[in-house]
């Protein structure tokens, strides 16, 4: 096959600012941070769906679905942080 095995996974999460106690300027890269993390774990999600397009006709079922499993376990990852990220943000917001 020409398939070089699966592609890497993204480096773990950035750890997300405390809102209770976190100054609007950490918060603010925490965004930063998150959004650049988000685009790599879509950028590996989208890499993975291709290269199930792209799988020779004899690739085993079982292989597809692994791979698939990582995009979709890509995207949780993605739709995690970014909810961890909003509990943060309206903790700094109900400081006042």
């Amino acid at each position: 096959s020409g398939l070089a095995g699966d592609p890497a996974y993204p480096t773990k999460a950035p750890v997300m600012p405390q809102g209770a106690t976190a100054s609007e300027e950490e918060l603010r890269e925490g965004h930063d941070k998150l959004q650049a993390y988000v685009k790599v774990l879509e950028a590996y999600q989208s890499c993975l769906e291709n290269q199930i397009k792209a799988a020779p006709p004899d690739t085993k079922p079982e292989v597809k679905q692994r791979w698939q499993a990582m995009a979709d376990a890509a995207i949780s990852a993605a739709q995690s942080i970014a909810n961890i990220y909003s509990s943060q943000l309206r903790a700094y917001k109900s400081r006042d």
